[in-house]
């Protein structure tokens, strides 16, 4: 989000914040403290808090924030917003944009999918991601592991294919069996 070094000033932080409200990333204080951790440190420092931060922007804060804000009526109702608006609504756009909310429909509907479906959407049309099945798991983990894909840990593999691991958990229980069904059980760290 944020450029890993930058010489922050008072005029900065609220510059850089009313760009990224622009963009309509997420400005909760926890989505920014993991996303823009020298943002939140600098908004801190010359301003005294991420509220007063978003305050000096022109910004209302009320808005923004998100813990105990979001019920399962304003989800419905900010994903209708976005999906009007024509953002890319999938999961991973989503989270990338809308972090707060994507975690909200979660704990409220039990899945992202089940929330666009309460907000009136076709899930089939807003999703990106491929079709998963066992043999499609296993191929993927195949073609991977040729490219050379580390697949011996779950953390490069969540980083650089989410979806590929939640497939392969979904359909086999657990990374390491998705590995042994795929013929590559060898790779397990033990």
């Amino acid at each position: 989000m944020t450029r890993s070094y930058r010489h922050w000033s008072r005029d900065e932080v609220v510059r850089e914040i009313r760009r990224l409200a622009a963009q309509g990333s997420d400005l909760n204080s926890g989505y920014i403290a993991r996303h823009a951790s020298a943002l939140a440190y600098a908004a801190r420092k010359y301003l005294g808090s991420w509220e007063n931060a978003i305050a000096a922007a022109g910004l209302d804060y009320s808005h923004i924030r998100r813990k105990n804000s979001w019920d399962r009526s304003s989800i419905v109702g900010k994903i209708r917003e976005l999906a009007e608006a024509g953002e890319r609504i999938n999961i991973s756009a989503a989270e990338k944009t809308h972090g707060g909310l994507v975690s909200a429909a979660m704990a409220h509907f039990g899945s992202w999918r089940q929330a666009i479906t309460a907000a009136g959407l076709d899930y089939s049309r807003i999703k990106r991601q491929k079709e998963w099945s066992k043999k499609k798991v296993v191929s993927e983990m195949r073609r991977a592991y040729r490219q050379g894909m580390r697949l011996g840990t779950t953390i490069e593999v969540r980083q650089k294919y989410r979806t590929l691991h939640a497939a392969a958990v979904r359909y086999f229980g657990s990374w390491v069996e998705a590995l042994r069904a795929a013929r590559l059980g060898r790779l397990v760290r033990r």
